[in-house]
């Protein structure tokens, strides 16, 4: 979180460890999910086990149950959709209810499953819960907000299928990884703006104010980084801490009181983003003040602009300095002001020895807010000496490296470092010593 200044209540955060990537985050959550429910393979009963034969028309039956669904949604039957589901009343089924409900709201340009695999055998115990032949699949879908999305956007489910009279059915969801979704968060409401599109459950009047915030944040974003990039926002607005946490891929919030909003979405080597979006934090974001609130909306923004329209990582300090700067643009606050927290810090000698790292924007393990603010100050002082157009030059050019030839991502430090000579005129290392010595100047009211 971002200390704004003294006039203004919180502060703000981006990025959460620089960036969020679904993939990653989704395998760690079924492992963490696994190991939580005691599956992987060790305490099951050998008898649960399938045969191959059987397994094949399991997941035959699995495979039919999601065409339907999918057709379902097409058709906007929420009949034929709730067919697919266990009769049996359980929150599980209210659940798959609200989804539907939710999903004809989203403006869906495509909505699919692929195959399904399956999932850790289910313990005897848990089977017998469920009910007659209960297991488990490992579900992946795809689906495409138009107007919105570039390309099709992935998620995953965990489904436990049951034997009826009338077939197999989706019992549950609960025994396995199964991400939180926007279309799961109860009470949904979509609100259109002209360059964005808002979708959650908190208030509507703030969501509209979001939508608002977002729209000319959009054209502070493309003023200062230009306009090849996806100009079309999604926004996610849960109502609660514990929905953001989940959309986060979080089992708890620790730390997330620092993070105001974060940009998610998959970071694919040599890739734009196809499908960013914006989750917003609603305690912390609601503790801002109107003018803090439009700061972390274009800050995130910004960082949308960058991902989708660059294919390589950038410095974290490079990454965040830059969505402040074009954060806090246009707002004519004092510096010392908005950085009165990490100016403190220089004055009692204790100030950054160098450029800030990931390590130093973990919310769950350190104060992050002095981090932002010698990261904003770092691309401050660079706009100072060598102007704005130049700065976004240079960050453009460590976003197009060429990744090395074993397929590996370039390395953003080694790549900014070989950069600062061409692009300023002076090593990186020369710079750093500037900028230390710009923080010193802040510090003592020079500046």
């Amino acid at each position: 979180m971002i200390a704004l200044c003294a006039g203004l209540a919180v502060g703000i955060a981006g990025q959460l460890s620089g960036n969020l990537n679904l993939t990653g985050a989704v395998g760690s959550l079924r492992q963490a999910s696994d190991r939580a429910s005691g599956r992987g393979g060790t305490n099951q009963a050998a008898s649960s086990v399938p045969k191959v034969d059987e397994q094949t028309a399991r997941l035959a039956a699995a495979q039919g149950l999601l065409s339907a669904r999918a057709l379902a949604l097409k058709a906007r039957s929420k009949s034929a959709w709730m067919a697919t589901v266990d009769a049996k009343v359980s929150s599980f089924r209210g659940r798959q209810a609200v989804a539907f409900d939710n999903l004809v709201k989203l403006p869906l340009g495509q909505f699919s499953y692929g195959a399904a695999t399956l999932a850790p055998t289910l313990s005897a115990t848990r089977a017998q819960a469920v009910g007659p032949s209960a297991w488990a699949a490992t579900v992946t879908g795809t689906y495409l907000l138009a107007g919105f999305d570039r390309a099709p956007q992935s998620f995953e489910a965990t489904y436990t299928l049951v034997h009826r009279a009338g077939g197999w059915r989706i019992a549950d969801d609960s025994d396995g990884a199964t991400p939180l979704q926007m279309w799961d968060l109860p009470g949904l409401r979509v609100i259109r703006g002209k360059s964005d599109i808002v979708i959650g459950n908190a208030p509507e009047a703030r969501m509209r104010e979001y939508s608002t915030i977002g729209d000319s944040a959009v054209r502070r974003v493309s003023g200062v980084w230009g306009t090849d990039w996806n100009s079309h926002v999604v926004m996610v607005t849960p109502a609660s801490n514990q929905e953001f946490a989940r959309l986060l891929l979080r089992s708890a919030d620790k730390g997330l009181d620092q993070v105001a909003a974060i940009t998610q979405g998959v970071i694919e080597s040599g890739r734009r983003a196809q499908g960013d979006r914006v989750i917003v934090n609603p305690r912390a974001f609601t503790e801002l003040q109107p003018l803090g609130r439009r700061v972390v909306i274009t800050h995130e923004i910004t960082h949308i602009a960058a991902r989708s329209s660059t294919t390589s990582p950038t410095p974290i300090w490079l990454t965040e300095g830059m969505a402040d700067y074009v954060g806090y643009s246009g707002l004519d606050l004092p510096r010392s002001g908005v950085a009165s927290e990490l100016l403190t810090l220089v004055r009692a000698r204790k100030g950054p020895k160098s450029l800030p790292t990931e390590a130093d924007f973990d919310p769950s393990k350190t104060k992050i807010a002095t981090s932002y603010s010698g990261s904003w100050l770092a691309v401050c002082h660079l706009v100072d000496l060598y102007g704005q157009a130049k700065v976004v030059a240079f960050y453009r050019v460590i976003g197009s490296a060429t990744p090395p030839r074993d397929g590996n991502q370039p390395d953003p430090e080694a790549v900014a470092a070989s950069a600062f000579p061409r692009s300023f005129g002076v090593t990186e290392a020369q710079f750093v010593v500037g900028w230390k010595r710009y923080l010193e100047t802040l510090a003592q009211g020079r500046g």
